[in-house]
């Protein structure tokens, strides 16, 4: 007998069946209540009869169990293939992302000493030192890695332990057919009462995360508490001061000529008429 939940639930049905018999000939509520004297009043047949199907059932029943154990264990071992199907297929991912990486920093490296050699070459009596080029070098570096990460502010309850998911949730709430799968996230700045700490959150590319930005705006029209969450790119310290500028322009804009509509985009505020 091959298990399945059907048998095991016709098994469970025919048991029962079988064990009210046996109390309703011993006259009894329950099997607690089934004692020797009573099954002894029993005339010899019936009770035979009834202790047959039972036995015959409790075979059955055995039969049934070893089938589940043989089927557990088939499924066990189909899950442990599986698991290590997956590891593979996360390792290579992982080895294609980090040859995209190193090929994309190879090539920024590569750009940027071509243009600091151009530079020498002009002005042959300037020097570009090695200090300077790894200055170049880390920058570029900094900002490709910067580009594949965004911040999350006002996510409720985010704390170390559910960060990951919270952050996911939110993106899925808010973009559920961009594909993007967070890497991970922390929190940063300092902690302060009554406020929520900001979140980076860091996808598998940039275009990922240009495509969530894009799309940042649709969290307004989310129900709670997702609605109250913005987006915004991983900035420099130099590129948000920028950035604080511009949003100072703009809320003046916005007093003085409240006629129009006033955004920032590529770096300055623009300004539109409503109608």
């Amino acid at each position: 007998m091959e298990f399945s939940v059907k048998y095991l639930h016709d098994m469970e049905s025919e048991i029962k069946k079988s064990m009210s018999q046996l109390l309703k000939a011993g006259k009894a509520q329950e099997l607690s209540k089934l004692n020797r004297t009573q099954l002894m009043k029993l005339n010899k047949d019936p009770l035979v009869d009834l202790v047959e199907d039972l036995s015959e059932k409790l075979a059955k029943s055995l039969e049934l169990c070893r089938s589940a154990a043989v089927k557990i264990d088939k499924m066990k071992s189909l899950e442990i293939e599986t698991s290590k199907k997956l590891v593979e297929v996360q390792e290579r991912k992982l080895e294609e992302l980090q040859k995209t990486v190193k090929n994309d920093v190879t090539a920024t490296v590569k750009t940027e000493l071509k243009t600091w050699a151009d530079v020498a070459a002009k002005n042959s009596h300037q020097s570009v030192s090695k200090i300077t080029v790894q200055k170049v070098v880390t920058s570029n570096i900094e900002s490709l890695e910067r580009s594949k990460n965004f911040i999350m502010y006002g996510l409720p309850d985010a704390d170390d332990c559910n960060l990951h998911s919270r952050s996911e949730e939110a993106l899925m709430k808010a973009i559920p057919d961009s594909g993007a799968f967070v890497h991970g996230a922390c929190l940063v700045g300092m902690k302060k009462e009554g406020s929520c700490r900001p979140v980076k959150v860091t996808l598998s590319s940039s275009e990922s995360v240009k495509q969530v930005l894009r799309n940042a705006s649709r969290l307004r029209g989310v129900r709670a508490p997702y609605c109250n969450i913005y987006l915004a790119p991983d900035r420099t310290k130099e590129e948000r001061t920028a950035h604080q500028k511009l949003v100072a322009e703009m809320k003046k804009l916005v007093i003085e000529q409240p006629t129009k509509h006033h955004i920032i985009r590529n770096g300055r505020v623009i300004s539109i008429d409503k109608n």
